[in-house]
């Protein structure tokens, strides 16, 4: 039979962008390829449509990114591996994508495509073009599959194995064969080890193939952390199977609303998990992993934990789904002292303990041995006594062995004794390892080094140290280049939720706390500032829990210690610290001046003249001040006529773009030739009594008066809007946010090119404050598409001043670059049925006005972004560090 495409493309959602340009980049090459999002209509039964296309497609390619692979894309594999089973000669070929973990279990491929340092590579996509094809590669082809190959190393180091890694997870045996039996008998189960037991892999790599395997009773299975968020993170793992056949965006909407629903109590995990058991066809049981337990007890506010626990509990109790958790040992204590987790836990544990020496031996030899490679006479027998029986120790095992594996002497030959004594032996390596990279660093880096580490620990007054994650955003310049080099020797890891915008980082395993020497050595020396550091976020959870209440507020003497840490070391404390500090402060100084103001009118005026009435007098003269919006750059734009929206023949479009229409704008309008700066809107927020949106620290290097002329960022759609509404009134002119044709009109200048400057590098330089320039860096990241190198170098790495780059032929701007600007119109997915006067785009049956609409790029933008057509549909209350707006008028 014909297949009715030549390949099939498996795939994790959050990868889309790079397997999108990898699907254009086979077209080229003359292949039909199936792409879900290109062929899958929505409403229709879309299961039934990919294993259609699976059974019949000439070729699988597995796209391998980072992190775990999906859910869905863990059924095609298996899919994909049952059909070459019964079929020698289909191809099922892995591609790693760029930053992509390679899953082991497909080492037994004859070829692997290796795409980790770009999407356009012309001799891989020539390997892939011909496995697709089932054609014999060339010697030279061969030679390229036979490096991949040999660079793909058998052993995790500090992480842990994934399902897809089960086929080299070995020594685990008899506790996943446990654990088995007690998931098949029991709805909620505790799995407990010391740190470095191996909990995590028993679980992903050794209880979730054996399950897959049962086809009998099949289980959906999701994977969760809990985070510092963990109702967020639970919607987060189970709204895709509830909902999935929306895309992305509706997704993360629908996860927003069942979190606030599952706080509020309006909706249930039991509820949640009866209906993904109806809807997912075929599936039986539903078991949710809970990795990292002690999360729970160490990032997550107790009342969310609470919650969180007792959803849980219910939905388990009912037998809506299965629940697995892995917990630390020493944490035990903690899980306990809630008694109806207490009560779960008391005959529903799998204990990881030490391994034997047989086990271990497994875990040193069998990777090695399946890839033809042995130890040098007496190695694994010494690696083997320095193990011992110590349960915690299997993450230097593996970092030991991924060392003797990735050694430059080895050359496909045995792993030496000689390399395993200059690399410091089972003790030594991890803490030398970290000596080498920290050694490597400049003095300048090596003096960040222990702030930047003081973030991604916590301690607590009788427990060990333990890692935490922090958010990338709060470091700057400096140190994300110093994380890169750690991420790059493994000792960290930087990710982030698939679907959040924001990175994060934190340290690859705690063995490297407990064994690096210096490490202990700078958390002891401030564990004083560290305790204080764990009391104050506890404080500030139970502020945020109490709706930001002023009575939660820090005052008397634990705001005299925040004051003096603050002063310190303030600049190692993240951004909520220092901004819940300061709110502390705030109100300090208020109560402060209330006491006084009150003793002056006693004496003095004998009337009761309060500090509220002072401000509201204030309020009353900033009203009665010139507006400094109304004395903007006013543009006059005329009528006309332009094409809005990208051809979809455009490389560096993407489907919102399309199609290209025409639109006629009917009516004249004024646009403001700035964006809305901080001066300006922060009147508004008092005026308003709102709390002013935080500059991210943008202002701290400028003059108050270019800190002032900042564009505003931190605001939604909603504030804007309110914002426009309330400048109405206070001018008695009428504001509102430009509409998208309108917008793009404007940003276009009568220009028809992806810019209005054209594609010049030095242009870009001179127009828009981007981070990634124009045809500059390398942002291979997110879309594949690599820019050609310039020398006009960074601008600004935050928001400039408005006004500081040249404007476009019609004078407005930033038009493209410094921040993303809301526009009027709803969500639509794509233009189909646009409007072509130029109003806005209300609701429809496709639209969602939940979801809004930005448009121009922005300061962190790369440079796909930075295009006249490229839009972006975002929830209405999204607050970001890239997202402001402009105001538009109609004309007079």
């Amino acid at each position: 039979m014909q297949p009715q495409f030549d390949a099939f493309l498996s795939y994790h959602g959050h990868d889309q962008r790079e397997v999108e340009a990898l699907a254009h980049q086979l077209r080229e090459l003359g292949l039909s390829v199936f792409l879900d999002r290109w062929y899958l209509t929505p409403g229709q039964p879309w299961p039934q449509a990919l294993e259609h296309a699976l059974a019949t497609c000439g070729a699988i390619v597995v796209c391998i990114g980072p992190g775990d692979m999906g859910h869905w894309q863990q059924r095609e594999k298996f899919a994909a591996l049952d059909r070459q089973s019964r079929e020698p000669r289909f191809p099922v070929i892995p591609v790693l994508l760029p930053n992509a973990d390679p899953a082991l279990g497909f080492l037994g491929q004859n070829t692997w495509v290796d795409l980790r340092s770009g999407i356009n590579q012309p001799m891989m996509l020539a390997i892939l073009a011909s496995a697709v094809r089932g054609e014999s590669p060339g010697p030279d082809l061969r030679e390229r599959v036979r490096e991949t190959l040999a660079g793909v190393c058998p052993y995790k180091g500090l992480a842990y194995f994934r399902e897809e890694d089960a086929a080299f997870f070995f020594g685990r045996d008899a506790a996943i064969k446990t654990l088995h039996e007690a998931v098949k008998e029991r709805h909620f189960v505790v799995v407990v080890g010391a740190s470095g037991s191996g909990k995590s892999s028993v679980v992903r790599a050794g209880l979730v193939p054996m399950l897959r395997q049962d086809t009998r009773a099949p289980w959906e299975i999701v994977t969760m952390t809990p985070n510092d968020r963990p109702l967020h993170n639970l919607a987060t793992a189970l709204v895709p199977l509830l909902i999935p056949e929306e895309g992305a965006d509706r997704q993360i909407i629908a996860i927003g609303e069942h979190d606030r629903a599952l706080r509020q109590g309006t909706v249930h995990i039991r509820d949640i998990s009866e209906r993904i058991l109806k809807e997912q066809r075929g599936t039986e049981r539903l078991l949710l992993i809970v990795d990292q337990w002690e999360e729970l007890y160490t990032l997550a506010p107790e009342s969310d934990a609470r919650l969180f626990i007792d959803e849980l509990l219910t939905a388990a109790a009912a037998k809506a789904l299965t629940v697995v958790l892995t917990l630390r040992a020493d944490f035990m204590a903690r899980a306990v002292g809630y008694r109806p987790l207490a009560d779960r836990l008391q005959d529903n544990q799998v204990i990881v303990g030490p391994m034997r020496r047989e086990e271990l031996r497994l875990v040193i030899e069998e990777p090695a041995k399946k890839l033809g490679v042995r130890f040098e006479p007496g190695l694994a027998e010494r690696i083997l006594e320095h193990v011992g029986d110590s349960a915690g120790r299997l993450p230097l095992l593996e970092f030991v062995l991924k060392g003797l594996w990735d050694d430059p002497a080895r050359h496909g030959g045995s792993m030496l004794n000689s390399t395993y004594t200059a690399m410091g032996e089972l003790d030594g390596a991890l803490a030398q390892k970290a000596e080498e990279v920290y050694h490597r660093l400049s003095p300048t880096e090596q003096e960040a080094l222990p702030r930047i580490f003081l973030q991604l620990v916590r301690t607590g007054a009788s427990e060990e140290a333990t890692r935490r994650r922090a958010c990338l955003a709060e470091l700057d310049k400096t140190a994300r280049a110093i994380i890169k080099s750690l991420a790059d020797a493994r000792l960290l890891v930087t990710g982030g939720d698939a679907r959040s915008t924001e990175d994060t980082v934190e340290v690859a395993h705690e063995s490297l706390i407990s064994h690096w020497s210096r490490l202990r050595n700078w958390v002891e020396a401030d564990r004083e500032y560290l305790l204080w550091r764990e009391r104050l976020r506890d404080w500030r959870e139970k502020w945020s829990e109490k709706r930001r209440s002023r009575d939660w507020l820090l005052r008397d003497a634990p705001l005299t210690e925040a004051k003096r840490w603050l002063e310190q070391r303030g600049a190692d404390l993240d951004r909520s610290d220092r901004e819940f500090i300061a709110d502390s402060l705030a109100a300090d100084r208020l109560r402060s001046l209330i006491r006084r103001g009150l003793v002056v009118c006693t004496v003095l005026i004998l009337t009761g003249f309060s500090l509220w009435q002072y401000r509201e007098l204030e309020v009353e003269r900033e009203r009665q001040r010139p507006t400094p919006y109304e004395k903007a750059d006013w543009i006059d734009v005329e009528r006309g006529e332009f094409e809005m929206g990208s051809p979809e023949t455009d490389k560096e479009g993407f489907r919102p773009e399309t199609p290209r229409h025409s639109v006629h704008i009917m009516k004249a309008f004024k646009l403001s030739g700035h964006e809305v700066t901080f001066d300006e809107y922060d009147r508004f927020a008092y005026a308003t009594n709102r709390r002013p949106p935080s500059d991210q620290g943008f202002g701290e290097k400028l003059t108050e008066e270019d800190r002032g002329r900042l564009p505003v960022i931190n605001v939604s759609w909603d504030d804007a809007h309110a914002y426009a509404e309330w400048l109405s009134k206070e001018t008695g002119k009428k504001f509102r946010l430009p509409t998208e044709a309108e917008w793009e009109y404007a940003a276009r200048a009568g220009t028809t090119g992806q810019r209005h400057w054209g594609d010049a590098s030095m242009e870009a330089c001179t127009y828009a404050n981007v981070l990634d320039q124009i045809n500059g860096k390398d942002v291979k990241s997110r879309y594949g598409i690599k820019s050609e190198p310039h020398a006009c170098g960074e601008q600004h790495a935050y928001t400039a001043p408005v006004g500081r780059f040249k404007e476009n032929p019609w004078g407005f701007y930033d038009m493209m670059g410094n921040v993303f600007e809301w526009v009027a119109d709803c969500a639509h997915d794509d233009y189909k049925g646009a409007p072509t006067d130029g109003k806005a785009w209300e609701a429809d049956a496709g639209g969602d006005c939940g979801q809004r609409v930005y448009r121009g790029g922005s300061w962190a933008s790369p440079a796909v972004e930075i295009r006249s057509a490229f839009r972006v549909l975002k929830p209405s209350g999204l607050r970001d560090l890239d997202v402001g707006f402009r105001l538009a008028q109609d004309a007079d």
